[in-house]
């Protein structure tokens, strides 16, 4: 049985002011009693509570109850303070890529909290109090493969992913604030073959079975930059060395591979040249509630683990926008969001373009599903690794309470995704011209801040996969999120 780290019934002692607002894996908010919580595990101080703020899901507007308290809290600053202990208030698509809540709890967990919960808890809320705000998301994967064109059957990996937010001050009377963005990605193989082997390589495929496993072992910093907000957080800027895959291309549905889609083409996608550890500028604006635009441009050629005035030459640059549509209801359907991609850019050849369109659509108003889509289409040299690529799939939340099976497992999260991709401009022997996958995945909340998750894929006809035309990977993830 699950611990009671769920929603109860409202009494006068269990208003929204005694609640720790968490979201499920839909982004739905998720009112946990303060009485069903361990005092550990509760914010601090008198003010704490009002405070208290969930992770929010990139590519989501935050909901009504999660803004209000947000809204509520702002309003308590002072006209102008240094590392104010709440965040700016911006526009809601824009708060959902562009901020991190304080607290790391997740609703549903198998197990009871332990002193493991506290000790990730309480350095959030009291970094948040000083205006620093992160998400910290370690993974340990275990990866068996058949059908591998080079290298061995099995493999595995530990990756860190350190994503923070530091608001160095707040003019609230002016309409602006300022915070240094960065993020910070560590990578290790494990055992004989973890420094020297990848999946992807091994397969001979276009895509990745996990995005987050990168051929370069060590340290690497895709951002560093400085954002500053204006016009009452219509509008927010980004400069320095930006990793645009931050800001363009979210999805609460499918965009990361810590608890979530584990394939890199349902991640991102591979046709949008998304750069990251190179110099750039985001610029995002959001007039109204439902309509937002953003422009990223990036220049350079530094590679993971790089400066980015390596190399740097202005014959690589890459251009792109997202114009988005995010109603919080769709004929009754609920919220969801509709974004247009185009692009342009050089990568020392021709300057060619693109285009791309990503979905996201929750199947109605009390209903556990959600599904989304990515598909796009672009020049052959610029594109990251995919010409024309389809990812698109559904999402559940708690399918086997759904299904009378686990009435406790209600705050799950299992998907089935499908791919389509043809390759991009390369030096290798392209042996099958259109690579197909499908990816079934479960989500098991463990912990409140663990969960474990069996990944299934089938990979038919990889790009370069020389021996074989069907490949079956299987993964075994442990998901650590603070």
């Amino acid at each position: 049985m699950s611990c009671p780290l769920v929603t109860a019934p409202q009494s006068p002692t269990n208003t929204l002011s005694n609640q720790v607002l968490l979201l499920d894996v839909l982004g739905q908010t998720v009112k946990v009693p303060t009485n069903a919580l361990p005092e550990s595990l509760l914010p601090p101080g008198p003010d704490g509570l009002r405070r208290q703020l969930p992770d929010l899901l990139a590519g989501a507007n935050p909901p009504v109850e999660v803004r209000a308290r947000h809204a509520a809290a702002f309003a308590d600053l002072r006209e102008f303070e240094f590392f104010p202990a709440v965040a700016p208030l911006l526009m809601p698509y824009l708060a959902g890529v562009d901020e991190s809540g304080n607290t790391a709890l997740k609703p549903g967990p198998l197990l009871p909290s332990s002193a493991l919960d506290q000790f990730a808890q309480q350095p959030k809320y009291w970094l948040s109090d000083h205006g620093l705000r992160y998400s910290l998301a370690q993974n340990l994967t275990f990866l068996t493969m058949s059908e591998v064109m080079q290298g061995d059957h099995s493999q595995g990996f530990y990756v860190l992913d350190w994503n923070a937010r530091w608001n160095v001050f707040t003019a609230r009377a002016a309409g602006t604030a300022g915070w240094v963005a960065t993020q910070i990605e560590v990578k290790s193989g494990l055992g004989s073959n973890g420094a020297s082997q990848e999946p992807k390589s091994s397969l001979g495929s276009i895509t990745s079975p996990n995005y987050d496993w990168s051929s370069v072992n060590g340290i690497r910093v895709p951002e560093l930059a400085w954002q500053q907000s204006l016009s009452d957080g219509r509008i927010v800027v980004v400069a320095g060395m930006v990793s645009q895959r931050n800001y363009i291309d979210g999805n609460a549905y499918a965009h990361s591979a810590h608890s979530q889609f584990l394939n890199s083409a349902l991640v991102h996608s591979q046709v949008l040249p998304l750069a990251q550890y190179n110099f750039g500028v985001n610029l995002q604006w959001q007039p109204r509630e439902e309509w937002y635009a953003m422009l990223g441009a990036s220049a350079g050629n530094a590679n993971a683990g790089e400066l980015p005035w390596t190399d740097f030459s202005w014959n690589t640059w890459s251009l792109l926008g997202e114009f988005g549509y995010a109603p919080r209801d769709l004929l009754g359907l609920g919220p969801g969001v509709y974004r247009i991609q185009p692009f342009v850019a050089q990568a020392g050849g021709p300057t060619q373009g693109g285009l791309a369109v990503n979905v996201q659509q929750k199947l109605g108003e009390h209903s556990p599903l959600g599904w989304f889509g990515r598909f796009g289409f672009g020049g052959d040299a610029v594109a990251a690794g995919a010409s024309t690529q389809m990812g698109t799939g559904l999402v559940a939340k708690g399918p086997l309470a759904h299904l009378g099976l686990f009435p406790d497992r209600e705050f799950d999260y299992a998907g089935l995704g499908f791919i389509w991709s043809q390759p991009s401009a390369t030096t290798k022997t392209v042996v099958h011209a259109n690579e197909f996958a499908i990816e079934m995945s479960y989500v098991l909340q463990l912990t409140p801040t663990i969960k474990v998750q069996p990944d299934l894929q089938v990979v038919w006809n990889p790009a370069f996969n020389t021996v074989g035309d069907r490949s079956v990977v299987f993964q075994l993830q442990l998901d650590i999120l603070w």
